[in-house]
């Protein structure tokens, strides 16, 4: 049974991990995965490394989208795929599938203004995942025609059998008495880094020992992400707060290093843009660092909503709120007690609903799509 993921971007990000979890866990004594991007770059080489085969359609200019329309259609009935499941609403991919005659799932990862092409992808397709109930309420909006094409199925973690923490301490010469909190992210403006940085300078004046860890890397070619970057150094700048810092770039342990913080924030905003609003589908970090037992500190927006039960396994905050963030940051610093707690109903909840089990009924749907096609 031959799949043909399609994972348009090049950057590694929440959805990017989350595809290459899918792929890895496949039972290949069933399922034969390809993976085909439409850019070179980080998560081509961590595909590869993975053992995925991975093909590169490259675009360039207007006419490459129609060129990829094609070689996807042609490359479909040439391997005869049996079904394409497409880590986003790239409709490219969508009508290319559609051209070849077979089904195709889509992914509906981050919330986002709309276009017709997004319905149009939801409409070609023989329906689409989903990662919250939250990110298919706001997708619903525009009509409510569209909410029998979803299905919900969370993003899960592949927790290894033994997970030792980072060694940040020794890696960037912190002392044992520093305190650890950071965020992990693109280098979005959604992912509310300048919250991040305004509820630092408020955590520094009662816990002067707290250093603060920006965990993500920029896109080789993103301008717009290295010139975020530098907004955030000059924040950090003119706060004075350059010493307690540190950029850790992108990691490939993760969950390491996660697990060497003593709290994780996620702090991610919500922006308007045109008519709709950007903000998290789902929040892959938090479910990372309960898979760790790290207490997180998040924003009430998007899927983070359903991720954590405030004060149960884990504290909501409102929206772009530098003042609330550090003040629940230093009360789970004081009470251990009940960081503690939060650690071990968290930890639960993963085990429950996050784990790799829970991808058994992405399988499910793919051999239900595939039976009925015969």
């Amino acid at each position: 049974k031959r799949i043909l993921y399609v994972s348009p971007f090049s950057h590694i990000g929440g959805g990017e991990i989350s595809i290459l979890t899918i792929i890895a866990n496949l039972n290949r004594r069933y399922f034969s995965p390809v993976l085909i991007c439409y850019e070179d770059g980080p998560f081509v080489e961590k595909a590869r490394r993975s053992g995925i085969e991975t093909i590169v359609f490259r675009r360039a200019g207007l006419m490459s989208e129609f060129s990829i329309i094609w070689r996807l259609s042609r490359y479909i009935k040439k391997k005869k795929i049996c079904l394409m499941h497409v880590n986003s609403l790239d409709i490219r991919a969508g009508i290319a599938a559609w051209f070849a005659g077979i089904p195709f799932i889509g992914h509906l990862r981050v919330i986002f203004p709309l276009t017709w092409r997004d319905r149009l992808f939801i409409r070609l397709s023989i329906f689409t995942i989903a990662v919250s109930e939250v990110a298919v309420d706001e997708f619903c909006k525009c009509s409510e025609v569209y909410r029998n094409k979803f299905i919900v199925i969370p993003n899960v973690v592949d927790m290894p059998e033994a997970l030792s923490p980072a060694p940040l301490r020794s890696e960037f010469n912190i002392p044992e008495s520093a305190i650890l909190v950071g965020m992990a992210g693109r280098m979005d403006p959604f992912k509310g880094h300048m919250v991040f940085i305004d509820a630092a300078a408020l955590i520094k004046k009662s816990a002067p020992r707290t250093l603060f860890f920006i965990i993500g890397g920029t896109s080789p070619g993103k301008g717009k992400e290295a010139e975020y970057l530098e907004m955030l150094k000059k924040r950090i700048r003119g706060l004075g707060l350059t010493e307690s810092f540190i950029f850790a770039g992108f990691r490939n342990d993760i969950l390491s290093t996660i697990a060497a913080l003593d709290i994780i924030v996620v702090p991610s905003r919500v922006i308007r843009k045109g008519a709709g609003i950007v903000t998290e589908g789902f929040g892959r970090v938090a479910i990372e660092a309960m898979a760790v037992g790290v207490p997180v500190v998040a924003s009430d927006t998007g899927g983070l909503k359903e991720i954590i039960e405030n004060g149960v396994t884990g504290i909501l905050v409102p929206i772009s709120d530098p003042a609330a963030i550090a003040e629940n940051v230093i009360y789970l610093l004081r009470d251990s007690e009940k960081a503690n707690a939060i650690r071990a109903t968290a930890k639960s909840k993963f085990e429950a609903l996050y784990s790799i089990r829970a991808l058994d009924k992405l399988y499910n749907v793919y051999d239900d799509i595939i039976n009925k096609e015969k």
